[in-house]
């Protein structure tokens, strides 16, 4: 949803999703391995099947980390593009 202040430029809100604590996300990862384990060790190939699930974590963690990249890049409008580095007026 937009809103636009008088002749200014249109900012975009973001939508309202409920607080989540540190401690729901810690406890789900947790609940997460216990179930990678449990997977892997019912599985008949424990190894194959063991590096599949640890891949596809750390491509989930890879992904939170570029989204936060991208993020802190916006905010300071600062990065290195391998020929240059950028620099916006939110760093001083």
């Amino acid at each position: 949803m937009a809103v636009q202040k008088g002749k200014g430029k249109v900012k975009t809100k973001k939508p309202v999703t409920p607080k989540i604590s540190e401690k729901t996300v810690i406890e789900a990862m947790t609940s997460l391995e216990n179930l990678a384990k449990e997977y892997i060790s019912q599985a008949k190939d424990e190894i194959k099947t063991g590096r599949k699930i640890a891949d596809k974590i750390r491509e989930v963690a890879d992904n939170i980390e570029n989204e936060l990249v991208i993020e802190g890049m916006n905010m300071t409008e600062a990065y290195d593009s391998k020929d240059f580095i950028g620099v916006g007026i939110g760093v001083l």
